[in-house]
C-alpha cells in the first residue's frame, strides 16, 4: 500500500490546477490552447489522433500537467491514467521562502508524496516504458521504496533514480531494465565521512536486457564493480561519475563506450580490459586522487577523450603519455592536460616516447601555454595520417602569466613544426583572449600555410 507520510489510507484524488514553475510555451498550455480553439469552433486535431499517439505525447510533459490535461475535454478525462513515462522530481514541489530562498519543509514532502500515491493509484495496470524519481531531500525512505517497487512490478524498462536513502537491492534483479541511471548519496556520503570503513553494497545481480549503467555518486569497490559487470553480459554503456573507487577493475566483452569522471581513486589501480571497447572517456576532473598504475586494453578503440590534471606539469606529462601509449589505434583523439606551475622553466625536450597513432586523423589538443606545444608537436610526429587538427586554449593567462612565458615564445615556430605532415587539412585553433601565445601561433601558421595550398586555418573565439 503507498502512503502519505501524514496520514493513512488512501487519499481522494486531487491535483492542482495552479501550474507552478511551468513555462507558457510548453506542450501542455499549447494543448489548452487547442482545447480553446475547439470550443469556439475551429477542428480539435490533436484530440482526433490515435490514443497510442497521446498516451505518448502526455508521456514528455511534467506528471503534473498530463494530469491537468483531463480538464480539456471528455476525449482527455483518463488518458493520463495510460501514462507510459513517469518522471516525479522533489524539487518541483518546493516553495519560495523570503529568507531562504527555493526549500522544502513537510508539508512539501506531504504535497509530493500525496501526489505520487494517487497517481500510482489510479494508473492504468500496464507496464512503464521510463521511471525517473529524484528525491534526494525526501526523508521517507519507506515511501520511496514502495515507489520503486511499483517500478519493478511493472516491468520498467528505463529506470532513473536520485534517492535520499541506499538503493534497494531489488533493483540489480530487475530483469526488464533496458537502461540504468543511479544517483547514490547514501554510499557516497558514508564514505565520505566514514573513509576507513565501506562494504560491498552490490552484491546479486541479474540484469540480463541491461545495455546502459550510469552511475553518480556512489562509492564502489572492487567487488561491487566486478559483481556488477558479470551481471549485465550484454552491456554495452558504462559511466562512472563522482564515485569513489575502490582497485577497479573493468573487464568485459561486450562493452562498447566507457565513461570516467571526476572520480576519487581510494587505491592505485585502474585496469581496463574491454575487447570490443569503441570509445573512452577519462576526465580527471578536480579530484587530484588518480590511479598511480594503469593498465589498459582496449584494442578495438576508435575514439578517445582524456582530460589529465596534476599540480606538476611533469607528472601531468608523464600521466598523458602513459595513458597514449595504450591508445594507439584511435582515429579520433582529444586531450585536456592541466598543471598549476605555469613559471617552471620550459622542458627542452619531453623525456617520453609515444607510439605510432597510424589510424589517428582528428586530434583535438589544449593549449595554454607554450609547453603543450611540446606535447602537441611529439603526437604529430606520432601521428602520420592526420587530417584534422583542432587546438582549444583553456584557462585564464593573466598580464604576468603572459610575460612569464616570453622566453618560451621565440621557440614557438620550431616547438610546433606541423607542416611536414602532407596528410594534414584543416588547423582549427579556438581561443578566449588573444594573448602572445596566440599571436605567436598565427604567425607560425600562416607562414608555414604558404607551402600547402589545401590547407585551410580556422580561427575563432569562444
Amino acid at each position: 500500500m503507498l502512503l502519505n507520510p501524514k496520514g493513512n489510507g488512501i487519499i481522494a484524488l486531487h491535483f492542482t490546477s495552479n501550474c507552478e514553475r511551468s513555462d507558457r510555451n510548453s506542450l501542455f498550455h499549447r494543448a489548452m490552447e487547442t482545447a480553446n480553439i475547439s470550443s469556439s469552433g475551429s477542428c480539435d486535431f490533436i484530440s482526433k489522433l490515435p490514443d497510442p499517439i497521446l498516451h505518448h505525447i502526455l508521456g514528455l510533459l511534467n506528471p503534473k500537467e498530463a494530469v491537468q490535461t483531463c480538464m480539456l475535454s471528455k476525449r482527455w478525462e483518463h488518458l493520463w491514467t495510460f501514462l507510459p513515462s513517469l518522471n516525479f522530481s522533489f524539487d518541483d514541489f518546493g516553495h519560495d521562502d523570503y529568507y531562504h530562498g527555493y526549500c522544502f519543509d513537510r508539508n512539501d514532502a506531504g504535497r509530493f508524496a500525496k501526489f505520487v500515491n494517487n497517481l500510482l493509484l489510479r494508473r492504468e495496470h500496464m507496464d512503464l516504458d521510463v521511471f525517473r524519481l529524484s528525491c534526494e531531500h525526501f526523508d521517507y525512505s519507506e515511501i520511496e521504496r514502495d515507489w520503486i517497487h511499483y517500478a519493478f512490478e511493472h516491468n520498467t524498462r528505463v529506470l532513473h533514480l536520485s534517492l535520499s536513502d541506499s538503493v534497494p537491492p531489488y533493483i540489480y534483479t530487475c530483469t526488464s531494465l533496458e537502461e540504468l541511471y543511479l544517483n547514490d548519496n547514501h554510499a557516497y556520503n558514508r564514505r565520505y565521512f566514514n573513509r576507513h570503513e565501506i562494504d560491498s553494497s552490490v552484491h546479486i545481480v541479474n540484469l540480463p536486457n541491461l545495455r546502459k549503467l550510469t552511475i553518480y555518486r556512489s562509492a564502489l569497490t572492487s567487488n561491487d564493480v566486478k559483481n556488477l559487470l558479470s551481471g549485465c553480459t550484454i552491456l554495452e554503456f558504462l559511466r562512472l561519475d563522482c564515485c569513489f573507487l575502490f582497485d577497479c577493475v573493468i573487464a568485459h566483452k561486450s562493452l562498447k563506450h566507457l565513461a570516467i569522471v571526476n572520480c576519487l581513486f581510494e587505491e592505485t589501480q585502474l585496469v581496463i580490459s574491454t575487447p570490443n571497447l569503441l570509445s573512452f572517456l577519462y576526465d580527471d576532473g578536480h579530484s587530484f586522487r588518480s590511479p598511480s598504475n594503469t593498465t589498459l586494453n582496449m584494442p578495438s578503440l576508435a575514439s578517445s577523450y582524456l582530460t589529465i590534471q596534476d599540480y606538476s606539469r611533469m607528472k601531468c606529462f608523464e600521466r598523458m603519455t602513459t595513458s597514449l601509449s595504450f591508445l594507439t589505434n584511435v582515429e579520433f583523439l582529444e586531450l585536456h592536460f592541466i598543471f598549476e606551475d605555469y613559471w617552471l622553466e620550459e622542458l627542452a625536450v619531453l623525456p617520453f616516447e609515444l607510439p605510432i597513432f597510424s589510424n589517428l586523423k582528428n586530434l583535438t589538443v589544449s593549449i595554454f601555454t607554450f609547453s603543450c606545444f611540446q606535447l602537441v608537436n611529439c603526437i604529430l610526429k606520432s601521428s602520420p595520417n592526420l587530417e584534422k587538427l583542432t587546438m582549444l586554449q583553456e584557462g585564464y593567462v593573466s598580464q604576468g602569466e603572459e610575460g612569464a612565458s616570453t622566453n618560451e615564445s621565440t621557440n614557438i615556430s620550431s616547438t610546433i613544426a606541423i607542416f611536414p605532415y602532407k596528410k594534414l587539412k584543416i588547423v582549427v585553433v579556438k581561443y578566449w583572449i588573444y594573448n602572445q601565445m596566440i599571436q605567436q601561433l598565427e604567425n607560425t601558421l600562416k607562414d608555414g600555410a604558404q607551402e600547402f595550398e589545401n590547407l585551410k586555418i580556422h580561427w575563432s573565439m569562444y
